[in-house]
């Protein structure tokens, strides 16, 4: 499980990197689910709806738990660009750090992974945005830490294992714009 795990964060790191360099924008939040008890465990991703500042953003993260919560997933890895999020959630503390944040959460503990970084302006896309070359610092891992609260909301729900229909659930979100990316089997 941790090739896996390593290998997933991996991509989630390069898949920051090339939204930066080539569309200016950052990788939205989105929570990879993982049923440890399957042959295949890993399911898919499920990428964040497009959200206002403040109170739907965090209504809009807290949602990412609804899914893996159906599913009975046992273990996630949320992903998100930090100082995109906490300028959504219109936290206090501006400027922010920048970095790229892969949380990897079983139901006994999380372990947050922070992979900060400076940049090199690359130039402007055909659509307003600056392309930028990230410049990777030290990562480093913090055990059990206290998380943003749509974060900690996010995993209370998806620890209660709702009895939700999967497909009728899978269709709501998309109709409130969550976006899925599932592992065909």
């Amino acid at each position: 499980m941790t090739d896996l795990v390593e290998a997933l964060s991996r991509a989630i790191l390069e898949t920051g990197e090339e939204l930066m360099r080539e569309h200016g924008a950052c990788l939205r939040p989105q929570v990879h689910i993982l049923a440890e008890d399957m042959d295949q465990p890993y399911v898919g991703f499920i990428t964040c709806r497009p959200f206002y500042r403040g109170a739907d953003a965090a209504t809009a993260l807290t949602g990412l738990g609804l899914f893996p919560s159906v599913l009975m997933a046992t273990r996630l890895l949320v992903a998100w660009d930090d100082r995109d999020l906490r300028t959504g959630l219109e936290m206090p503390g501006e400027p922010y750090d920048r970095g790229l944040v892969i949380l990897d959460a079983t139901f006994e503990d999380h372990t947050l992974h922070w992979h900060p970084y400076d940049y090199e302006v690359l130039g402007d896309t055909d659509y307003g945005t600056t392309r930028i070359k990230p410049l990777w610092n030290p990562p480093a891992h913090y055990r059990d830490v206290p998380l943003l609260p749509p974060i900690s909301d996010l995993l209370a729900l998806w620890k209660e294992f709702r009895r939700d229909d999967i497909q009728e659930t899978a269709i709501e979100l998309q109709r409130a714009g969550y976006e899925f990316d599932m592992v065909s089997r």
